[in-house]
């Protein structure tokens, strides 16, 4: 046993051990846990010891080296452009961060946002697209810089690219190059981003499909000049164009300098697929190479961050039951998670699943994968019971139930006083109205106003 774990045993037996847990400060790090594991004479107790290892997520070969290098050199310039400047930045651009690294058994992933949180890009690779020595499941976020840019751009094809993954690093070793990249601190816009992303996602519908050489004349014909005016992606035969006017069955899309990134890329790739959410206005552009993919989500609008839509804020709402925490316990870095095999492990129905699911999601624990239609789990680098914290309406509307703010009306709705203003909450067509300034603006366009998130609140605790 390690001789850490041999004091802190002896300690707590000799003094209260709520008082000594209670004061220690200090984190223990284990590369796996406890275990009792049964063995012919009994049982065999095998204590984790306390290590600083880093644990290693992923060592091998990269298989279409190529197209890797392409791809996440893709990944690396979306996450450092900005397609919106805020007038107050005076069009300072700022570079917020680099690629969050997953590892899973059977598929690697790399994804970000761009500078303005607009667009979410993710690299794919699965199994077929790598050879591992080693790997384990695990997340972590680096940082991209000009060297390890310049590295992926010297990839050519048929030539070896290695890569290294750790809990604080990412390395590549190319011809007689060693590039390491450092873990650098996830930025607390990508965290509420990436809880928003993956319900836009799962409400999309497949639109549209292109060939190679159809998706290379699309994407080369879009407008040079950047513009945020809405147009049309208009299907045709086996085809695609843009249209100025709204066409039934169309992509919507703004910002359409979004999608340049991918045009280089369109000359290596299979096909185009293109996933809308005409709820939202989000629209996902998916470049499919055998074993890899390269998906890019655009956001309504440029100026229009995903991080600040509060779509998921209703799925925050609820505290869940045991049902959720069992359905909790099935996580285990899934690349693909099967509704019915959940539902029949927890005694769930199948819409259980998806609302717990979608709660997952919303706190940043699943991501969502189109060409599969499933979320498959993950765990961001960034202590996640902060996410509430991160939403002000949402702690504005706990405020409001504490303070008893809050006046069910049975179905005719709910008044809520807030700065001493009434404000009537309604359901008008099966959906919550709001009297407030803060709805009158925005509608369900920005997810629901503090009030109606209250309301909701006051309902759980009213009818459970």
């Amino acid at each position: 046993m390690h001789l850490n774990v041999v004091r802190l045993l002896d300690h707590l037996m000799r003094n209260d051990w709520r008082t000594v847990l209670a004061a220690m400060e200090h984190l223990y790090r284990y590369a796996s846990s406890s275990r009792l594991a049964p063995v012919a004479s009994g049982a065999n107790l095998r204590l984790a010891a306390e290590t600083t290892e880093k644990p290693c997520f992923f060592e091998g070969d990269l298989n279409d080296p190529l197209i890797s290098a392409q791809c996440l050199r893709a990944v690396s310039e979306l996450v450092g452009t900005r397609f919106y400047v805020p007038p107050s930045m005076l069009a300072r651009i700022l570079r917020e961060a680099d690629p969050v690294v997953t590892v899973a058994e059977d598929v690697l992933r790399f994804e970000g946002f761009s500078a303005c949180c607009s667009t979410y890009i993710r690299h794919d690779i699965d199994a077929g697209g790598f050879s591992a020595k080693r790997v384990r499941s695990g997340t972590v976020n680096v940082d991209f810089r000009d060297e390890m840019r310049a590295a992926l751009a010297d990839v050519r094809a048929n030539e070896r690219l290695q890569m290294t993954i750790s809990s604080d690093a990412l390395a590549i070793d190319h011809r007689e190059d060693h590039v390491i990249e450092r873990k650098v601190p996830l930025p607390v816009r990508w965290v509420k981003g990436f809880a928003e992303v993956q319900a836009h996602q799962a409400g999309m519908a497949h639109a549209i499909c292109l060939g190679r050489i159809a998706a290379q004349r699309f994407l080369r014909g879009l407008p040079c000049a950047a513009s945020n005016r809405p147009q049309w992606v208009v299907a045709h035969a086996a085809s695609a164009r843009l249209s100025t006017r709204e066409v039934d069955g169309a992509v919507k899309i703004a910002g359409t300098q979004r999608l340049r990134i991918l045009e280089r890329l369109a000359n290596h790739a299979e096909q185009l697929d293109v996933y809308f959410n005409p709820s939202r206005g989000s629209s996902a552009w998916v470049l499919r190479f055998g074993s890899q993919r390269l998906t890019v989500v655009l956001n309504a609008e440029p100026w229009r961050g995903f991080s600040g839509d509060g779509q998921v804020l209703s799925d925050l709402v609820s505290p869940g039951d045991t049902s959720m925490s069992d359905l909790r316990a099935q996580l285990h870095w899934q690349s693909v998670l099967n509704r019915d095999d959940l539902a029949r492990k927890c005694d769930l129905t199948v819409a259980q699943v998806d609302k717990g699911l979608a709660q997952f999601a919303a706190s940043g624990l699943l991501g969502y994968d189109l060409q599969r239609a499933r979320y498959f789990h993950r765990v961001l680098p960034f202590d996640l019971k902060q996410l509430e914290a991160m939403n002000p309406r949402l702690e504005s509307a706990r405020k409001l139930v504490h303070a008893g703010a809050v006046t069910c009306m049975s179905d005719e709705g709910a008044d809520v006083i807030s700065n001493d203003v009434v404000h009537r909450v309604r359901k008008v067509s099966g959906e919550l109205t709001c009297t407030c300034p803060w709805f009158a603006k925005h509608r369900v366009d920005r997810g629901p106003c503090k009030h109606m998130l209250a309301v909701e609140m006051q309902a759980d605790v009213d009818y459970g």
